[in-house]
This record gives structure tokens, C-alpha cells and sequence, in this order.
């Protein structure tokens, strides 16, 4: 259903690059979007992020209901570890998009590489999980299974979406990602309905969610052929051994966005690591406004010639930047006022930690735009290495201190302040290689705030209009 045909179509075709990722021979389109084309672009994509987020939402909401706050911190910490996991594995994800887009190989080639990359972390993965329920206590063995089946199902679901992004297919990623949190929310609706309210009935039911994407995408590259070819599985060992570093990084880099939660629940309790993850939740679906730009705006910034790509990364990023600042500030005051009446009564303080952690994530959305840019089409790896693995140092020193000292808010602040260098670093590093001041690549204009007023007061002016002729 959304796997991508392996027939060529020219208006899709990538062309060739150079060395520095360049297009080669003119064939490129040198136009730079501007903020209201991107706008434009990125409005499906933000319409399938936003229905994934409310997803996402409503699972957490569910979760929190069913659950104590013990379970809560559990299931937090079992989700994490898969998300960690399935980070890890799809670090390979920048390097499959770079062979696609320079073209070392052919798209089908790529489809059964993902396929051999899944079934090897199922190798791995399931018997990992038994052995680490042998000394494990607390912890069901059966939810141990079902997070590293949700890992691997997540991990191909993931591969198979990057093939969809480097190709600019923005519909086949907007269905996938709906795909990737509506389903795994209708299947723990039923089990809540059907079963006991256990951590594992809800990893087990995520899984299954998941399972029916995987499947779905999976049928789709069968049909084209792409998993008989013997050729495919060296291609996805060698996707896996290009982009070590990346997953060490990727790794690294979720681990840190998540270790104040793991450093609340070793510093304070499970259940007050369940209480913080409600916020940072929140806080990460923000990051789906961002990303709908980055889905937008992936394809134009891989291909452009080189004298064009600062300007198509500078626009990606800027406006990031102010999708997230200007949803997170409009769902302040929400959260405030809501949270303790939709997640319970002792979740009705989050809103303190999830204002601090707005700020982190308008500062991760600039780090993971310019990370495609300096992993895919610069193909450099040991920068990006370097200050992710710093990040997760200064993050899980200051979580523990800051928690220890103030809390939730404190561990807030931790990423809050990891974040802001991490974005200030790339942004050094990226401002020198597309030879452009680091304000002008990463702060907001005003230009860029009126784009929106001008999409906004275009979209009025057809709306009256289609009000004004329609018959009565």
C-alpha cells in the first residue's frame, strides 16, 4: 500500500551528484522555496503529523487511565528502550537515503536491504529480550518480547518511510506516519476493552498496532520482487556498517531526550518518572509541526546545486523554529488548564516542566534538520557523533542534579539547556559549511512570521469567496 513502485518516474527521479552533493549537469530545479510555497508544501504532511500527534495523544491519555502511576513509569521506561533500540537500528536510515539520492543503488534494491536489516534485529532483539528477563524483576517477560517486537516493527516501518522521504513522496510519508500512531491507538482502545490492564496488554497491544503498517508495507515491497534479491541482503549489511557511528549517535541522541525520565525514576520514583513523561510527551509531539517542514522541505535541500543549498536550509530552518515556538506557547495555557481534568489529578502540575521543555524542543527541531543535511548529503558522520555524545553526558549530569534539587522542573530545565547547545553547535558548524552567518541561517524574520499572515489571509479570501457563490 505505501511502499514506493520501483518503476522510475521522472518527476521523482533524483539527479546526480557531486562529491559535495551538488546535482550534476543542470537538471536540478534552482528555484529556493519561498516561506509560503514551503507553507503551502508542507500542508498535507502537517495535517498527517498533527493526526498522528492527536494519536499519540490519545494513547497517552488511555494509558494514564488504565494505569497507576507505577505502571505508568514502567510502560514509559519499556516504550523508551524500544524507541532507543529502534533509533539505533534505523541510524541507517541517512545512509539509505544518501544511496538513493546519489543513486548507488536501485530503489527495489533498497526495499528487501530493509527487509534484511528488520529480520536481522529480530535475530538479535528476541532472545536479547529473554535474556534480560532472567535477572529482571518487576517486569513480565512477555512485555520484554513485545517491546522488541514493537522494536523491530518500527524499525521497518522507519526505513521504509526514508525510502518515501528521499524519493519527495510526501503523501506515502504522511500515510505512514498516520498509519504508525492511529493504529497502534485502535488496538489498545480493544485490548483495554477486552483484557486486563496490564503493562504488557498495553506493549503487547502497541505492537500489534504496529504490526499492521509493517505488514502493510511489507506486502507492497513483496509484490515488486524486491525481497528475492540475494544482492539486497549484502546492500543491508553494508547500509548497517556505513552508519555504525549514526546509530551509536541516534542511539545517544534518544537517550537523551528521554535519560531525565530514566534519571526522575533512579532520583525520585517509577511513578514520578510517569508523571514526567505525560510533558515530555507533549512536548515531543511539538516536534511534529517541524517535521512536516523537514518532509517538505528534505527533497529540494538534498538536490539543490551548491550555491543554493544554504537558502533552502536556512528557510527549513527558520521556520521550524517558529512552528514549534508559536504551537507550544498556544498550548501552554491548555495544558495548564487541562491536564489535571484529561491525564488526572496528579498530573495537573505538568504544565510547569512542559513550558521549560516548548524551549527544548524549538532548539532539537533546528538539530534534527540540519542532521539530515550534514549526514545525507554531506555524508559526515563524526561530527554529528561528537556533539550528540556530549549531549547525553551534560544532559544525564544536570537531570541528576536538577532533579535532585528542584524536581521535575529541574530535569525540564536539563534538556531545556542540552538542547540549546547541541543547536548552537550545528548551527556553528552548518552557518561555515553553506558559508552563511549563523543568525541568518537559524533566527527567524520578520518576513518569514508575515509569509504566514499571507497564507492565512489567502486562505480567508477563498473561503468568502466560496462562501459568496455558493447557492442558497
Amino acid at each position: 500500500m505505501w511502499v514506493a513502485s520501483h518503476h522510475r518516474v521522472a518527476r521523482h527521479e533524483p539527479p546526480l551528484h557531486d562529491k559535495r552533493g551538488g546535482p550534476v549537469g543542470g537538471n536540478a530545479v534552482n528555484v529556493t522555496p519561498s516561506g509560503a510555497a514551503l507553507a503551502r508544501a508542507s500542508a498535507l504532511n502537517l495535517l498527517a503529523r498533527l493526526t498522528s500527534g492527536a494519536a499519540t495523544l490519545g494513547l497517552a491519555i488511555l494509558s494514564t487511565h488504565v494505569l497507576d502511576t507505577n505502571g505508568r513509569g514502567i510502560y514509559a521506561i519499556l516504550t523508551t528502550w524500544a524507541g532507543i533500540g529502534a533509533t539505533v537500528i534505523t541510524g541507517g536510515t541517512t545512509v539509505l537515503a544518501a544511496d538513493l539520492i546519489h543513486r548507488r543503488h536501485e530503489e527495489r534494491i533498497l526495499h528487501g536491504a530493509t527487509s534484511a536489516i528488520a529480520l536481522g534485529s529480530a535475530v538479535v532483539l528476541l532472545p536479547l529480550s529473554l535474556a534480560i528477563a532472567l535477572p529482571t524483576s518487576g517486569v513480565a517477560l512477555p512485555a520484554l518480547v513485545c517491546t522488541a517486537a514493537l522494536t523491530v516493527l518500527v524499525t521497518y516501518s522507519g526505513f521504509e518511510m526514508a525510502i518515501a522521504q528521499a524519493r519527495g513522496d510526501v503523501l506515502r510519508v504522511s500515510l505512514t506516519d498516520i498509519a504508525m500512531q492511529l493504529f497502534p491507538l485502535l488496538a489498545t482502545a480493544a485490548a483495554v476493552i477486552l483484557f486486563d490492564h496490564t503493562v504488557t496488554t498495553l506493549v503487547a497491544a502497541w505492537a500489534a498496532g504496529a504490526l499492521i503498517t509493517a505488514a502493510a508495507q511489507f506486502l507492497g515491497a513483496a509484490r515488486i520482487g524486491s525481497l528475492i534479491v540475494v544482492r539486497a541482503w549484502g546492500v543491508g549489511v553494508s547500509i548497517m556498517r556505513r552508519s555504525a557511528r549514526v546509530a551509536l549517535a541516534n542511539g545517544a541522541g534518544l537517550l537523551c531526550a528521554r535519560i531525565d525520565v530514566l534519571v526522575v525514576a533512579a532520583v525520585l520514583s517509577a511513578s514520578a518518572a510517569g508523571i514526567y513523561s505525560i510533558p515530555v510527551a507533549l512536548a515531543g509531539n511539538l516536534l511534529l509541526l517541524s517535521r512536516s517542514l523537514l518532509t517538505a522541505s528534505y527533497h529540494p535541500i538534498m538536490t539543490a546545486p551548491e550555491h543554493d543549498v544554504g537558502a533552502r536550509l536556512s528557510t527549513a530552518v527558520r521556520h521550524s523554529v517558529i512552528v514549534v515556538l508559536v504551537g507550544g506557547g498556544l498550548s501552554i495555557p491548555v495544558i495548564a488548564v487541562a491536564a489535571g481534568f484529561i491525564f488526572g489529578e496528579a498530573y495537573s502540575d505538568i504544565w510547569q516542566p512542559y513550558t521549560l521543555l516548548v524551549l527544548a524542543a524549538a532548539c532539537i527541531c533546528v538539530v534534527e534538520v540540519l542532521r539530515h543535511y550534514l549526514l545525507t548529503r554531506l555524508e559526515r558522520q563524526s561530527e554529528y557523533v561528537v556533539v550528540v555524545t556530549a549531549m547525553l553526558v551534560v544532559n544525564g549530569v544536570l537531570a541528576a542534579i536538577g532533579a535532585a534539587a528542584f524536581g521535575l522542573v529541574g530535569a525540564a530545565a536539563s534538556t531545556t539547556i542540552t538542547y540549546a547547545l547541541a543547536a548552537l553547535a550545528l548551527v556553528a558548524l552548518c552557518a561555515r559549511e553553506v558559508d552563511m552567518p549563523m543568525r541568518e541561517l537559524a533566527v527567524p524574520r520578520w518576513s518569514d512570521l508575515m509569509s504566514y499572515w499571507r497564507a492565512a489571509r489567502w486562505a480567508l479570501r477563498r473561503r468568502r469567496s466560496a462562501t459568496a457563490i455558493a447557492p442558497e
